[in-house]
């Protein structure tokens, strides 16, 4: 598993597309780092991103 991704991997990798990698990007929910000109996002950000989302489980009545 690789460190970081470029944003189209990222995205990939998670399963949104690259719109909605770019508005959880500028909402603060997933960090991105620069190097030079290049954007990557670690593998981590990305799991504590997933890890932070709702589980989708409902609670019984």
């Amino acid at each position: 598993m690789p460190l970081a991704y470029p944003p189209k991997q990222a995205a990939r990798s998670i399963g949104i597309g690259l719109t909605a990698l770019y508005a959880e990007i500028g909402a603060g929910r997933i960090k991105a780092r620069k190097y030079g000109r290049r954007t990557l996002i670690a593998a981590h950000d990305l799991k504590t991103w997933l890890d932070a989302l709702p589980s989708g489980e409902r609670k019984a009545a």
